[in-house]
């Protein structure tokens, strides 16, 4: 039995990266298969969008690789610049009972027949239908013992890929920066990582019918006890690891991705005469994105920069997604500290004309806020504090539309700005960025920026560094955490790509 295991389970030939990608023959769309990951689906979606009807074996559609296609083997280099290469990752606990029951318990056509025998006599899996959750509790602790000893190559059979880690295969292509879904998510990532790419992605999701799933007559509720899942997640830490990072990469839009409806539209402030849109948030940059949209638009500047928010200053457009797709739209995300510490120079301790002094009054009433020149970094960071649990109050007791602007979450005013299709770019390098979505396209738009060089900033007397404490610093990611997780995506992908990631 062994020997017929070690020539079932032999290691396929040596790959390339890029021919271990999936491709399209219509479009540049690079997707990584990881099995009991969605990929019976993913290959009958790919075969599908390149034929307009699904794989005549369907989920036998692993058999036949030749009627799907391959990327070339010098393609690195395009992978790693494309927005549209992923992978997708799935809640180990969940893939391990999918392993257990599609390949183990179950006694259908697809399942391991050899393997299975093994077991049940090595480890004495009950392998009896129709046993109760109780068995399956004690299969499931077996076998993920077992696979433990086999991932760390101390049995006789090989590593199959379908228990295989999923960071293994990950590993394997490790230099092609692949965006990373999640399976339980996978319905709306997917068409919004690929819809500009790929317009008919939905449609073809809901028409691939094939996908690897078995009828399982338990739920994981039934079976997975607490103890089980930690060995779970012990053998698959690398696994848990990454499939909660691209968790919290995807959670600022777990709520925010319906498809934009036939005639919505979103509100953007523009330059006429100029193909230029933004979605200009409070805090990062819209005093300067105003300017700068104005003397476009009308060939000198504002009279009064700093008061260009005065009604009717700006011109705005209602444009459709369609829109947004054809002219240069954007938006602009910044570093949740650097932006909380504007709001606090800016805003609260300063006193200028642009200044809140009745929230710096009720934080000096209420909080012990010292409103005054000249303190201390002590008194600064004090006041942070103060702040913040004003903030904090803020959040918890009024709707999200009705908290104020300047420090409301960015993500609250980004995801519609995602789901038009708007390109995000971040703060500090605002103008560098602009012009490279902009590719040409905007008349004068480098010599305006030149002639703009003054943001709405106030002096401070202490740097940022000098003030932030790892408390202050914790609690800004407690109130910001998905402004985070959304800048640090934003600022990868440009460093590491030069383009904007699609959100």
């Amino acid at each position: 039995m062994i020997k017929g295991l070690l020539q079932k389970f032999r290691k396929p030939k040596a790959r390339t990266q890029a021919q271990r990608m999936l491709t399209l023959r219509s479009v540049p769309v690079y997707y990584l298969p990881i099995t009991k990951s969605g990929s019976t689906f993913l290959k009958n979606l790919f075969y599908y969008l390149d034929h307009a009807e699904e794989h005549a074996a369907g989920i036998d559609i692993h058999s036949n690789p030749d009627d799907l296609v391959r990327a070339n083997s010098g393609d690195e280099e395009t992978i790693r610049q494309s927005p549209y290469a992923f992978a997708v990752l799935r809640n180990p606990a969940d893939r391990f009972l999918s392993l257990y029951f599609d390949k183990i318990y179950g006694d259908g056509p697809n399942n391991f027949a050899d393997i299975r025998s093994h077991l049940a006599n090595e480890i004495g899996l009950d392998l009896t239908s129709g046993i109760d959750a109780n068995v399956h509790h004690e299969n499931c602790n077996r076998f993920i013992d077992w696979l433990a000893l086999n991932l760390s190559f101390k049995t006789e059979v090989p590593v199959n890929p379908h228990w295989r880690r999923q960071s293994s295969r990950l590993q394997r292509v490790g230099g092609l920066d692949l965006t990373h879904l999640t399976l339980d998510g996978l319905g709306w990532q997917l068409p919004q990582l690929l819809g500009d790419i790929v317009p008919n992605i939905r449609q073809a999701m809901k028409a691939v019918k094939s996908d690897n799933r078995t009828e399982k007559p338990y739920t994981r509720a039934d079976i997975v006890d607490a103890a089980l899942l930690a060995k779970i997640n012990a053998v698959y830490s690398s696994d848990r690891k990454l499939y909660e990072q691209a968790l919290r990469t995807w959670q600022p839009w777990n709520e925010y991705h319906p498809e934009v409806t036939k005639g919505e539209t979103i509100r953007c402030f523009t330059a006429v005469g100029h193909p230029i849109n933004c979605i200009a948030i409070s805090k990062i940059g819209r005093t300067y994105l105003r300017n700068l949209l104005y003397l476009l638009e009308h060939d000198k500047e504002y009279h009064d920069p700093l008061k260009i928010h005065t009604e009717g200053a700006s011109s705005h457009s209602e444009l459709t997604k369609n829109n947004v797709a054809k002219e240069v739209s954007f938006f602009v995300i910044r570093d949740p500290v650097e932006r909380f510490f504007s709001l606090y120079f800016d805003k609260i301790h300063g006193t200028g004309e642009q200044s809140f002094p009745w929230i710096a009054k009720r934080l000096v009433a209420h909080r012990g806020f010292v409103h005054e020149p000249n303190i201390t970094v002590a008194q600064h960071r004090a006041n942070c504090l103060a702040l913040l649990g004003y903030i904090g109050r803020k959040f918890d007791m009024e709707a999200p539309q009705n908290i104020n602007s300047h420090w409301s979450p960015q993500v609250e005013m980004a995801k519609k700005a995602v789901r038009f299709g708007l390109k995000p770019l971040v703060l500090e390098n605002l103008d560098e960025q602009l012009l490279i979505i902009a590719g040409g396209r905007i008349e004068g738009l480098e010599s305006t920026m030149q002639a703009l060089p003054q943001r709405n900033s106030s002096s401070k007397p202490y740097t940022i560094e000098e003030i932030l404490t790892p408390e202050i610093s914790q609690i800004i990611s407690d109130l910001y955490g998905d402004d985070q997780a959304l800048y640090e995506r934003v600022k990868t992908a440009w460093e590491t790509t030069g383009h904007p990631p699609k959100l």
